[in-house]
């Protein structure tokens, strides 16, 4: 019984040297039509998987107030045409007030929160003639992130996006952001500034974005405001330049939640229309309807997807 108890206290004393691991998941399937071909009035329609990805996150305790957060996404993405790559990847040191993040990822930037609705596919891969939204272009960052005042963070970031073969970026970025959270309304706002081959001559070379968002309880309201595209031509009045703006709705009813989606960018503008019901705490159904209105047409996608997160 005594060598079981050493052996038991000899286990946790090497145990508790580890770090904390925890691995997430989850895997969706989605039956859709997605929007027409802009030359043939074609659409891919279909069973394809949305997801199926894993998630690694440790952490470690640094000692002197310091941890250490590692994390890594594997995924294989869906799509019509299924991929398999290993997704976000990060590495962060952080103190109770600062933090400093290394991270290889694909960014939405701050609009994408502002969509509230459960849809079936992501609102932040929109990305239409005349109507780009917000992209998920891969980028390596650097970020340091500081909190001022209860509630309210600055950060600055270093991004390299494009990457050629050589290794070196197309594009690099640098960005001011800040956040300020209190009760039920959250604020964020990015000032990005543009440089590289893209960015050269008379366009812009600056973007703002900006969301409030609001957690009444019945129901959740996310603003948001998109500056206009960097790397188009230096006007705001139409195209990808012109500013945008977005709003987002979603109310729970039990375990059912509803919600609609709508942006609009110059001519163009989206409007969606979802519903998500919890079959279980982790596993859901959801049904999603989307127009689309911009210089190439008027188009339409909708569909059913299955999925469980663990």
């Amino acid at each position: 019984m005594k060598k079981t108890l050493i052996a038991l206290a000899a286990v946790a004393a090497v145990s508790a040297s580890y770090a904390q691991v925890a691995i997430t998941g989850g895997v969706d399937f989605t039956m859709a039509k997605a929007a027409q071909s802009l030359t043939d009035g074609s659409a891919d329609k279909g069973l394809y998987s949305t997801d199926a990805y894993i998630d690694v996150t440790v952490t470690e305790d640094m000692g002197g107030g310091l941890k250490s957060v590692a994390a890594m996404e594997f995924n294989a993405d869906g799509g019509f045409q299924s991929a398999n790559y290993s997704g976000d990847k990060s590495l962060t040191i952080a103190s109770a007030t600062s933090s400093l993040t290394v991270a290889s990822t694909r960014t939405g930037g701050t609009l994408g929160a502002v969509f509230m609705a459960p849809v079936v596919s992501s609102t932040d891969h929109w990305a239409a003639a005349n109507a780009a939204v917000m992209t998920r272009s891969a980028v390596d960052a650097l970020v340091v992130k500081t909190t001022i005042a209860p509630g309210a963070t600055l950060a600055y970031k270093y991004l390299e996006a494009g990457v050629t073969g050589s290794g070196t970026p197309t594009a690099t970025i640098n960005a001011l952001s800040a956040t300020y959270a209190a009760g039920a309304l959250s604020l964020a706002a990015d000032y990005a500034m543009y440089s590289g081959a893209a960015y050269s001559g008379d366009v812009r070379t600056t973007k703002i974005t900006a969301n409030a968002i609001y957690d009444a309880g019945i129901a959740k309201i996310g603003l948001g405001y998109d500056g206009g595209g960097a790397g188009t031509a230096n006007s705001n009045s139409a195209g990808t330049a012109a500013g945008g703006v977005y709003f987002g709705i979603s109310a729970p009813m039990g375990a059912a939640t509803v919600g609609l989606n709508y942006g609009k960018r110059d001519a163009a503008s989206i409007m969606e229309v979802g519903a998500q019901y919890m079959l279980s705490k982790k596993t859901f159904v959801t049904a999603s309807y989307a127009a689309f209105d911009n210089t190439a047409g008027k188009q339409d996608s909708y569909g059913l997807r299955l999925g469980t997160s663990f």
